[in-house]
């Protein structure tokens, strides 16, 4: 059976990220912690110092002093007008050389061609902890589109993308990775709310080679997802078109066929690149 891989055969699928209590007990953790709140939901691009203070329930003095250090680095920038921070240019800088840029490469290709055929929005995630996350997306320009996913973690159990990231998981490994974020609050009336349904779920998917999630991870969002995969079988990370229920549902067979064999060139283009 192919690996993920964030999997080790030693020590099973990669667990989930620390938590704030683990990051708020170190500097490194702290100041990690304060560029995060940049990039949460519910948060403004700018944030003074007492927003991100309350964001992150930490003292103003403290969270005053690392946003003078990391502006003085020229991670963040602040407005002399407002006093506001936001993220800086060199954050900018850093970000484009972040992550798998072969992949990135060969995907953005593919991704376009996905929302020429199907006139849907595409995307790419790869699996940060027990999360699927986004890092690339080609909008379709239907007037109606799912929304602005990069930057942005998914439940596992409960995205086409995240199914498609453990498709190729022992049953174990499933479970370890989502058992924390079943009946979770805040997804859609369709999400799978019990492991013996994701782990059915999965093997059903696993048959035909393509994921679909309808009003799972959102009520009125439909996705359909594939894993691409390494020389190895080593899962790298997920393919998957999104759109509204009421227009993407219906054509969820056909298009999930068409997203196999994207998948499929993109890993291969992956193996030999």
């Amino acid at each position: 059976m192919p690996r993920t891989a964030a999997t080790t055969d030693r020590t099973g699928p990669a667990k989930a990220p620390a938590d704030g209590d683990d990051l708020n007990s170190s500097a490194a953790g702290r100041v990690a912690t304060v560029l995060l709140a940049f990039g949460d939901r519910g948060t403004s691009g700018a944030l003074t110092v007492s927003e991100v203070a309350r964001h992150l329930g930490r003292e103003r003095s403290q969270v005053s002093r690392m946003l003078k250090v990391l502006a003085a680095s020229g991670l963040l920038e602040q407005d002399q007008e407002t006093r506001a921070y936001r993220l800086g240019w060199r954050m900018y800088h850093l970000a484009g050389r972040a992550g798998d840029q072969r992949l990135l490469a060969l995907a953005t290709p593919a991704l376009r061609d996905l929302v020429a055929r199907t006139r849907e929005t595409a995307l790419i995630s790869v699996l940060q902890g027990n999360r699927s996350f986004t890092v690339a997306r080609e909008s379709s320009m239907q007037s109606v589109q799912a929304g602005g996913w990069v930057g942005r973690t998914s439940p596992l159990h409960s995205c086409a993308s995240g199914r498609a990231l453990m498709l190729h998981m022992s049953d174990e490994d499933v479970a370890n990775l989502v058992h924390g974020d079943l009946q979770g609050a805040g997804l859609g009336p369709r999400a799978p709310e019990s492991m013996r349904s994701v782990i059915d779920l999965i093997r059903q998917e696993r048959a035909r080679g393509f994921t679909v999630a309808i009003d799972e991870l959102e009520d009125g969002l439909t996705s359909v997802g594939a894993p691409i995969t390494s020389a190895t079988g080593e899962t790298l990370a997920a393919i998957n078109v999104s759109g509204p229920t009421s227009r993407l549902a219906r054509h969820v067979e056909g298009i999930g066929p068409q997203l196999v064999l994207t998948a499929r060139h993109v890993s291969a283009r992956m193996s030999v690149a």
